[in-house]
């Protein structure tokens, strides 16, 4: 009996979650999709030549050190990202196990464990 009485509480609040949930957002109708935010393209550019591999990783890709990797060309690396307006951290990985910040960078910010991290905001 217990049991049958908690599920009896717990029942609307389950259905007000479940009527949240389906709503959606204020303003579209199912079926409709919520528009991305525009976005900038921003080329990352770093140069070592002793490098067999760089990546950018940083706050717009949930610090993947494999998802934006630069290409190299005569003048040393680099790679175009697409990002929404917003202020972001990032770092240089080079060969994959070295962390480097950009020297190009006007912006940085210690990441709370003794690192600086590059900053750049899009707007």
């Amino acid at each position: 009996m217990r049991g049958n009485t908690r599920f009896k509480l717990l029942t609307p609040f389950i259905l007000f979650g479940l009527f949240l949930a389906c709503r959606g957002t204020p303003g579209l109708q199912l079926g409709q999709h919520q528009e991305e935010a525009p976005k900038i393209t921003v080329r990352f550019v770093y140069i070592d030549n002793e490098a067999t591999t760089v990546c950018v990783s940083g706050s717009f890709n949930s610090w993947s050190h494999q998802s934006d990797c630069l290409s190299r060309s005569d003048d040393g690396w680099s790679v175009r990202v697409a990002l929404p307006s917003g202020r972001y951290q990032y770092a240089f990985v080079i060969d994959g196990c070295r962390w480097r910040d950009d020297p190009g960078a006007v912006l940085s910010e210690d990441d709370g464990f003794g690192i600086k991290n590059s900053v750049l905001i899009v707007e």
